[in-house]
């Protein structure tokens, strides 16, 4: 699971990945709990979702790497 870090105002924190430094492609789905919110939808999850699952089954190497730690 990752989550987003936010700042003492709630704000996000974060900053922009350069290129070069990624590795490998996520897939992640919202964490949902008990109800899922009206607003949240496929453009706006980012915004309104706070913690993510990692799908390591959307690799066989990412699944390789995440299964050995």
């Amino acid at each position: 699971m990752v989550t987003c870090v936010l700042d003492a105002n709630s704000d996000l924190k974060g900053e922009i990945v350069p290129l070069e430094c990624l590795c490998s492609l996520l897939q992640v789905t919202p964490v949902f709990g008990q109800a899922v919110d009206k607003k949240l939808t496929q453009e706006t999850s980012l915004e309104y979702s706070s913690q993510f699952w990692i799908n390591k089954y959307f690799d066989k190497e990412l699944y390789y790497a995440l299964t050995l730690l």
